[in-house]
């Protein structure tokens, strides 16, 4: 029986895990400083009021083998060691990379827990570094241990939970989690994110998913600088059938708010009404198919100015609020034709995966 409708962990503050970079590289945004100041918002807004709060506890570095090779895991715990040293694209090591890690991974893995558990509806977990670029071997993007997905496996070991679906709101494609999940059928992974189509890469919405996992991969590829109606589009349409099709126990949600228009790293037109309508989206699945919950673990998100009404905004949605009034929700101008070219985008995956809903 549920006893709280929302609990919120945080990372231990004092994790100072940086990479050794200025700015403006992009390695140089992703600090304590992110969940510092959000968990100060947070705090000071009252958002956390009512709401079972707690640390994240570490946890053993033989979980990430849920999911990763004992290369990666071995070579995280190496280079960590040696305060230094190149691990993957974007992703190197300092002193104190191991013990972030590890309590990113346990805040993960306890928001899925206390969900599955049915203790709470909702969790939320503020953890760094994010996850969802780590593959099975390999250390990227700013990701060592891919929390999301060691957070799913491990709940998935339930009698009670067959299924789960993995929303992934960042602004870049989580390579890793589909990569990971990619043949599994028991796993839906859609992704939401800014695409390059002059460029191509990996993120298509040609990728579905592979043998018994066909049609469980739904890429989602937005065109750079995607505004509130595309995100509302794409959730109303895509989103939401698809998981009133695959009828998931509990919903994971990759957290990243670097879509938002202030952010430093991505590149779309999105502000907090798009994380209220998220959060409300999550909610309302959740109820209407009688679900266990839902999870949500931070991924990116690089202003940290933004961070913690982004958040507050996706919170409020999930616990049925109204939209709150906040100072980024300002009026910017409305491309047409981008617009457009989004649906059209919007329709073409439609094409792709509603063969599989």
């Amino acid at each position: 029986m549920t006893t709280h409708g929302m609990a919120f962990i945080y990372q231990p503050l004092s994790d100072t895990h940086a990479q050794p970079f200025p700015k403006p590289n992009i390695e140089a945004f992703e600090t304590q400083l992110r969940i510092q100041m959000a968990y100060k918002y947070l705090d000071e807004n009252g958002v956390l009021k009512g709401m079972k709060v707690s640390k994240a506890n570490r946890a053993k570095l033989d979980t990430a083998l849920l999911v990763h090779s004992p290369y990666l895991v071995h070579t995280v715990e190496i280079m960590s060691g040696l305060g230094s040293g190149f691990l993957g694209e974007s992703s190197f090591a300092s002193p104190d990379l191991l013990r972030s890690a590890l309590h990113a991974l346990g805040g993960a893995i306890e928001s899925a827990k206390l969900v599955s558990e049915e203790t709470t509806r909702h969790a939320f977990a503020l953890v760094r570094p994010p996850g969802h670029h780590a593959s099975t071997s390999n250390s990227m993007g700013l990701c060592y241990f891919n929390n999301i997905a060691v957070a799913t496996r491990t709940v998935m070991a339930r009698d009670d939970v067959n299924r789960i679906t993995i929303l992934d709101i960042d602004n870049h494609f989580g390579n890793g989690t589909a990569e990971i999940f990619y043949a599994d059928p028991s796993i839906q992974y859609i992704s939401i994110h800014e695409y390059n189509y002059e460029g191509f890469g990996i993120g298509h919405f040609d990728e579905i998913g592979h043998g018994e996992g066909k049609g469980k991969n739904i890429n989602i590829p937005l065109l750079e600088t995607s505004p509130n109606v595309s995100y509302d589009s794409a959730l109303k349409q895509i989103v939401t059938p698809a998981l009133e099709s695959f009828k998931p126990d509990i919903i994971g949600v990759s957290a990243g708010f670097d879509a938002h228009y202030a952010d430093p790293v991505g590149n779309m037109d999105v502000d907090s009404r798009t994380y209220w309508l998220i959060g409300n989206l999550v909610e309302k699945t959740v109820s209407a198919l009688g679900m266990k919950g839902s999870f949500w673990i931070l991924e990116g998100g690089y202003n940290p100015f933004m961070l913690g009404s982004s958040i507050r905004a996706s919170l409020e949605g999930l616990q049925n609020r109204k939209l709150p009034q906040l100072d980024d929700q300002v009026n910017r101008e409305k491309h047409e034709m981008l617009i457009e070219s989004n649906e059209e985008i919007i329709e073409k995956v439609l094409e792709t995966v509603s063969p599989y809903f």
